[in-house]
Formats: structure tokens, C-alpha cells, sequence
């Protein structure tokens, strides 16, 4: 349970004084780690005495914290409705709250790379453009990437879901330790400690079960097209637990985490994606969706998202359904899309306006068998958790990774990789109908560095299966290795990745946390 609203300056003396009630908490929180309990109260009195220099200790606060996340398995499907496989991990937001009656928000964050920040609610959204989201958020002016957005996203979404309410400003310090631009969702940590913090002080109640998408859908002021995930994630984790979920409707299920293994975070340390990419992506999927249904009126309507592309919901064999794939376009310019989909037009445009066309064309055949591909591995690897088979789990990891993958680690250097998908291709898996989980396809959202480090962790006795998460092109690769193996897998990224590249080392051994809360 919350320990409440407290005074700044009592959470400090109670956090100092090791207060058993406090311990408590954060032994629900976080395990009985002590190191890792420490950690965690160092990180909250860092807000707190971050909140106390800005707005003196005298005032009530709460403390609000989301953590961040991995995925094991099921990259750039929560969009689509396929199955994720998430754990929160014992890295955390942690957003430390005031109630003010102007309206207003003031900002402070504990690191200085992040400049002090104020803005009214009302004034960013005024009376009149209330209760027409996607319109709001496509006409308005954002600095992009500013740490700012998110938490200007779940405050103005709380304003025009609730038009007639006033939402109550707030006075806000913010410390936290996700690696930033890692894949472990940083920027949805903050969206999601907001969301928390708020629905707290206007007495807000939305059923828990909606909240990840509220959130989602609250994130879409930053400039992403994202699914809900990430949040869920952040919402619904439990300690020493996989959190195996899909949206359309949300279905949640708790999946033991089979002992003997850990999760290896490691960190490239590098950021590669240019503008809009990760927006083009999901057009992508969207515009190959129609141009399958468009083409097979007969199961049209049973293809309400991507997941459903498979032969239990279309009733077709898998090599029909590779078939459908054949008749897509190996790539495509947006005047021969256009030309494709005479009849859906405005949803085009719509789908045009995040992101600047593809100067090669949208990559439609292969991100398509990649999402086709993925919802069938992560609906898969939950069934292998349950089985504790984690070699299996592992095979599926990396077939996952192989769809991002762009270069081949060779003993000299690089190879790049071609993920186009022939029609050479698909005769074969016509003739021979291999699963669909077993087909990597092209979503290319992989670097060389990414891929360096996989094949690297690959290699490691032990390491069952490694791959990149979170959206790509830089951040996190994610290794399952044996408990024994650990070590060897830290030694093997640091001689052969950090060491050669002049880079510190940047790898995390996973602890799980419970979801995001009020401490």
C-alpha cells in the first residue's frame, strides 16, 4: 500500500533514518536485495532533495515512480495485437509531486542535461480544441525531444478526455536511472509517473485495465505512433514475473520466469534513427493490411489487426497466407500506393503526415512477414515459458533479432544484410509451408552495433538467445543466458564491443520491480 502524502522534508529524515515502514514498501517493491533497496532510496531522496532546492521542504508531496521495461520477445507488434513479453526492472522514474492551484505546471529534473520547465494546462489547450485528440495533437506545434512532452502528454490528455474538469497544476522534480535512448522506454517512464501522480491529485478514476492505453494514446503528443505496451508494462509488472499481454482487447497473463537464468541488458551506447522512421514503420504495416484485405474480400472482415493474418482466425493454410504475401509489393512509392488503394485516400494522407516518404519506397513485403512472423513467435515463446523450455524461447530470440538484423559480424569486419523478400522466396514457402513463426522477414530496424553485440552475446556458452529491444536502430541488445554464464557474457561484450570502441561498459543484469505506484 502507498505510504501516502508526506511532507519533502519528512520523506528525507524517514528515508535517512531507515525507517522500518519504508523498508517495507520497498521490499514489496523491489525484493529483499539490500543493495538494490539501497539503490532505489538513494535515487528517491535525489528527487526529493532535488524537489526541496526548487520548492522548499515545507511541501506536501507524493512520490510517484514507474520503472522501466524489458521485452523478451515480440518487437514492434504491440501496435498489431501481438503477444509481448515484458518484465519492469528495478531502474525507475521517479517523480516527486506537488499540488498547486493555478493550472501550472513547473518542472525540475534532478540531472542537468534536462533544462527547468513551465507551462499552463489551459493555455496549451484551450476550452475550444477539447475532445478531438488526433486533430489536437496533428495541428500542434512540439520541440522535438524535449523531456517536457511527456509530461505535457498525460496531463492534456486528462484535460480533453475530461473537458468540463480543470486539471490541477503541479509542482514537479523528476530523478531517474533508465538508460536514456537504450530501448528500455525512458521517455514512457515519464508519461506513465505523470499519469500516476495525476490521477491521484484530481481524483480521477480510470479502470486499471485501460490505463496502458490511455497512457498510448496520451504519448502520441510526443510525435510517436506507437502502440500501449511499453506502458502496460510499466502498469501491470509484477515481481519475479513475465508479463505476457496483447491489446484488442488487453489480456494479461503472469508467466514464472524459469530459474537459473538472467537477463543481460547491453547497451550500444549508440543512437542511429532518423526522423520519422519508426512512424514509416507502422504506416507500413497499416498499408499492407489494406492492400491484403482489398485483395480478399472474402476474409476481410475477420482481419480487424495484423496478428490476425494466421490460419486458426483466416481459416487458409500457411501457404495460402504465403501466397497473400507474394502479392504484395516487394516495395512501393506512396503515388503507387495511392494508386493501389484508390478507396482509402484520406487514411493515407493520414498515415503520410508523421514521417517523410521513403526515398527507396515503403518496404512492404517484408515488414509485413516480419509482423506476420513475430506475432507468431511471441505467441509462441509464452507457450515455451510455461514449459520452461528457454533453449526453445531462445531460437525464437533470435529469429526475432534476424528481422531488425543489417550487417553480419564477420572475423574482418561487416556484411550487410538483405531482408527483401522474393518472389523466389515465397514459392519456396509455398511449396515447402514452413511455420510462420520461423520467418524473420525485414522490419531493418537493427545497426551494425546492435548486431555486433548480438552475435557476440550468441557466442557466449550459456546464452540461450540475444537480441535487440524497444524500437531499434541503437539502445539495448537483450541477452537470456544461464546464471553461470553471466559473467562470461559481461567479459566477452567488454573485450570484443566496449573495450575496441573506447566505450564504457554498459551492460545491466536484470531485476525485476513491481508496476508503477505511489511509494
Amino acid at each position: 500500500m502507498s505510504l501516502g502524502a508526506q511532507n519533502a522534508s519528512t520523506w528525507i529524515e524517514r528515508l535517512q533514518s531507515d525507517d522500518p515502514e519504508i523498508r517495507a514498501r520497498f521490499a514489496d517493491l523491489y525484493g529483499e536485495d539490500a543493495e538494490t533497496i539501497e539503490g532505489r532510496k538513494m535515487l528517491v531522496l535525489r528527487a526529493l532533495e532535488t524537489f526541496v532546492s526548487q520548492y522548499g521542504g515545507h511541501r506536501e508531496v507524493v512520490i510517484s515512480r514507474a520503472p522501466g521495461r524489458i521485452n523478451l520477445l515480440g518487437n514492434h507488434v504491440d501496435h498489431r495485437g501481438g503477444y509481448l513479453n515484458y518484465a519492469g526492472i528495478s531502474r525507475d522514474t521517479i517523480l516527486v509531486a506537488s499540488v498547486n492551484e493555478d493550472n501550472t505546471v513547473r518542472l525540475i529534473n534532478a540531472h542537468d542535461r534536462f533544462t527547468s520547465a513551465e507551462f499552463s494546462i489551459g493555455q496549451l489547450l484551450p476550452t475550444d480544441q477539447r475532445g478531438d485528440w488526433h486533430r489536437y495533437i496533428n495541428s500542434v506545434e512540439i520541440t522535438p525531444r524535449s523531456w517536457e512532452n511527456y509530461i505535457r502528454a498525460p496531463l492534456l490528455y486528462l484535460q480533453d478526455q475530461n473537458p468540463d474538469l480543470v486539471i490541477r497544476g503541479m509542482d514537479i522534480a523528476v530523478a531517474g536511472d533508465v538508460p536514456i535512448a537504450a530501448g528500455l522506454s525512458s521517455s514512457s517512464t515519464l508519461v506513465v509517473s505523470t499519469f500516476v501522480a495525476a490521477l491521484h491529485f484530481n481524483g480521477i478514476d480510470i479502470p486499471h485495465e485501460q490505463q496502458a492505453e490511455f497512457c498510448g494514446a496520451a504519448e502520441w503528443y510526443a510525435g510517436t505512433r506507437g502502440g500501449s505496451g511499453d506502458h502496460a508494462a510499466m502498469l501491470y509488472s509484477k515481481r519475479q514475473a513475465l508479463l505476457h499481454l496483447r491489446f484488442f482487447p488487453l489480456q494479461t497473463e503472469e508467466l514464472p520466469f524459469p530459474p537459473g537464468y538472467r537477463v543481460v541488458a547491453c547497451n550500444s551506447l549508440v543512437e542511429h534513427a532518423p526522423p520519422g522512421i519508426f512512424n514509416e514503420r507502422v504506416a507500413t504495416y497499416e498499408i499492407g493490411l489494406m492492400m491484403i484485405k482489398q485483395a480478399n474480400p472474402d476474409i476481410a472482415g475477420r482481419l480487424d489487426h495484423l496478428r490476425d493474418i494466421n490460419p486458426e482466425t483466416t481459416g487458409q493454410s500457411v501457404s495460402e497466407i504465403y501466397g497473400m504475401l507474394k502479392d504484395l509489393p516487394i516495395r512501393a512509392s506512396r503515388d503507387e500506393i495511392r494508386a493501389a488503394l484508390p478507396n482509402d485516400q484520406d487514411h493515407l494522407e493520414t498515415l503520410f503526415t508523421p514521417h517523410p516518404e521513403p526515398a527507396e519506397g515503403y518496404r512492404i513485403r517484408q515488414v509485413m512477414m516480419y509482423g506476420i512472423g513475430e506475432c507468431a513467435r511471441s505467441d509462441r515463446g509464452g507457450d515455451l515459458l510455461k514449459q520452461g523450455d528457454l533453449k526453445g524461447f531462445g531460437e525464437l530470440k533470435k529469429l526475432s533479432h534476424n528481422g531488425d538484423r543489417q550487417f553480419r559480424t564477420l572475423e574482418d569486419g561487416f556484411e550487410p544484410v538483405d531482408n527483401r523478400i522474393t518472389d523466389e522466396d515465397l514459392d519456396r514457402l509455398i511449396s515447402e509451408a514452413h511455420p510462420l513463426s520461423e520467418q524473420a522477414g525485414g522490419y531493418d530496424c537493427s545497426c551494425e552495433e546492435l548486431d555486433h553485440l548480438t552475435d557476440i552475446a550468441n557466442t557466449v556458452p550459456g546464452c540461450v538467445g540475444a537480441g535487440l529491444t524497444g524500437g531499434g536502430l541503437g539502445g539495448c541488445v537483450l541477452a537470456v543466458v544461464e546464471e553461470d554464464g553471466v559473467d562470461t557474457l559481461v567479459q566477452a561484450v567488454n573485450e570484443q564491443y566496449y573495450g575496441p570502441r573506447n566505450l564504457p561498459n554498459g551492460t545491466l543484469v536484470c531485476s525485476s520491480a513491481e508496476g508503477a505506484c505511489l511509494i
